[in-house]
């Protein structure tokens, strides 16, 4: 699906991927503000060079949120040859039809783009991506991306790397509605690693902090996370905790004692370092935005 958005008079923003848990989060916060049109290509294929063009030269949007991607990352372990197609050769096709209506590019990528070697968080103003060191296929992907989008001559672009998504509702398929799924199984034990650290962040807080950077005019690599770090078993802990789930016991284990399809790094923790110097950070601490979040769904998994 693709999305035309007209902010007031001035802007117009035409979003791909717009059926995702960011672009519905997106759709929520713009209809509570702005006018906006939906446009339904459902054979959309931002791998489809020609098709992707044409849509973008009719409606010749200000700005484009290139949300179209494969985000699974065991997914894209199994699946390489399609993720780079979406991940890399679409953002290009993409990037063709914003360089000829001259629109602001914005490209989500992932904090998952950072090595994960060092101990302290990972800050986009000092802390550099190393392509011999990121882990996976959906990482990589999004990297060379993110190449591919700061490399495309003329054309003004915002790089925005997403934490650890929780939100979404009935859409929810990560990590806190999989262990609220747990929970309404019937299992009475979780096993999570605890020597791990990921960034929680609220995809509400990030959609509207999205928002607010591309009015501000923000361009160029921004880290977007939400406050604080958490191992996964401390997620966990918390996701039980605000669900009031007191009948289940998370048991905290090492990570080579799970078998994943997909390699991860260690430490994924970051800082909004540019969001901050420009006064526009508004992510919130995970732990208070999972609290609401959780208080909203609870009652769709626990009786």
């Amino acid at each position: 699906m693709v999305i035309m958005l007209r902010l007031g008079s001035i802007m117009k923003i035409l979003v791909t991927g717009s059926n995702g848990m960011v672009g519905t989060e997106l759709k929520k916060h713009l209809d509570n503000a702005f006018f906006f049109k939906h446009f339904n290509y459902p054979d959309l294929d931002v791998t489809n060079r020609h098709r992707t063009q044409e849509i973008i030269e009719y409606h010749r949007p200000d700005v484009i949120i290139h949300l179209a991607a494969k985000t699974d990352v065991d997914w894209c372990e199994y699946n390489p040859e399609e993720c780079f197609a979406v991940n890399v050769e679409g953002a290009r096709n993409v990037c063709e039809g914003a360089q000829k209506v001259k629109a602001l590019l914005v490209f989500p990528s992932t904090f998952y783009v950072y090595p994960g070697d060092k101990e302290s968080p990972y800050d986009e103003r000092y802390d550099k991506v190393i392509p011999d060191k990121i882990i996976g296929t959906y990482s990589k992907s999004k990297w060379i991306g993110e190449v591919v989008v700061s490399e495309f001559k003329n054309m003004r672009h915002l790089i925005v790397r997403f934490g650890s998504l929780f939100g979404g509702g009935e859409k929810d398929k990560k990590f806190v509605s999989k262990v609220l799924r747990m929970v309404s199984s019937g299992v009475k034990e979780i096993r999570m690693i605890d020597n791990r650290f990921i960034q929680p962040s609220s995809v509400k807080d990030t959609a509207r902090n999205l928002l607010s950077l591309i009015e501000k005019g923000g361009e160029g690599v921004f880290n977007m996370v939400g406050h604080g770090t958490a191992s996964y078993f401390e997620y966990a802990k918390a996701v039980l905790e605000f669900a009031g789930v007191k009948d289940v016991k998370v048991i905290s284990i090492n990570s080579k004692d799970f078998k994943e399809t997909a390699p991860r790094a260690f430490n994924l923790s970051a800082v909004n370092g540019r969001l901050g110097e420009m006064g526009l950070d508004r992510m919130r601490d995970w732990r208070l935005a999972l609290k609401e979040y959780i208080e909203e769904i609870k009652s769709q998994f626990i009786e």
